[in-house]
């Protein structure tokens, strides 16, 4: 063999062993770099280092609760109620004043149920030889205060049948009391001074209003159902008319003035 055709030899053998499979490579030669995830590493990675004066990171908010309102509770019903007018007319040989219907006195007896009021402290003064007031309505247990604020002594009594008193004499600056108990017409007098008169309503029912100075009237908070209703003037006689509540009509009523003025009698 001529050295040319040795040598091509020669070179197809080292090329033919070059592709041969089953030939050792070099590991390092042969194997692939790691491919590594994104942001990662073969070594642990360092914990972050936060400055000392670096500051808090804030809290994330809370969110608010809802607020569920309670349900409003129902409004009770408005409870019956009567209004009306009291008229004062002038009788045969009687004067009145324009403002006088005032003294007059309204009132609701229901058939059942009727509550009983509450008794109060009243006082009716002693002074310039006469009461003041002269015309009081009370609820019946009330107590009933006599200041003497005149120069001179009083004596304060009554001879109504079921609320006689007296009080006996007493000076300047005193007081006497006395409870009233009985429904009905007291008439208040003084031993000393005869002149003296005070009329006291004591009323069994919680239902009782006096007139405006025009005679109008309201009475609110009543019972349904049937009653009577009473009108009265110390002047007139009394009226009674009878209603059943609810009742949406006006009531309008006229009294004659009979009496004099110091005649305060007639109650129902």
């Amino acid at each position: 063999m001529s050295r040319k055709s040795a040598g091509g030899f020669v070179a197809l053998l080292l090329a033919v062993a070059a592709v041969m499979p089953g030939q050792a490579q070099n590991p390092a030669d042969a194997a692939p770099p790691d491919i590594a995830a994104p942001g990662q590493s073969d070594a642990a990675p360092s914990p972050a280092v936060v400055p000392k004066d670096a500051p808090a990171k804030p809290a994330a908010p809370k969110r608010p609760r809802p607020v569920v309102s309670a349900p409003a509770p129902a409004k009770p019903a408005a409870l019956p109620s009567i209004q009306g007018r009291l008229e004062l007319t002038a009788g045969p040989k009687h004067t009145i004043t324009a403002d006088e219907v005032a003294d007059g006195l309204v009132y609701f007896l229901p058939k059942t149920g009727n509550p009983k009021p509450k008794p109060g402290y009243f006082n009716v003064n002693t002074h310039s030889k006469g009461f003041s007031p002269s015309l009081l309505v009370v609820p019946a247990g009330s107590t009933l205060n006599f200041p003497n604020r005149d120069t001179v002594l009083h004596n304060v009594f009554s001879r109504t049948p079921g609320a006689t008193f007296d009080l006996g004499n007493y000076g300047p600056g005193q007081a006497r009391q006395q409870v009233l108990t009985k429904p009905g017409l007291v008439i208040v007098n003084c031993s000393v001074h005869h002149s003296m008169r005070a009329t006291v309503v004591v009323m069994a029912t919680p239902h009782y209003m006096r007139p405006d100075k025009n005679g109008r009237f309201e009475l609110t908070g009543l019972p349904s159902g049937a009653g009577t209703l009473v009108y009265w003037h110390p002047r007139a006689a009394a009226t009674t008319v009878q209603i059943t509540l609810p009742n949406t009509s006006v009531q309008k009523q006229r009294l004659v003035a009979s009496k004099p003025r110091n005649d305060h009698s007639g109650m129902k």
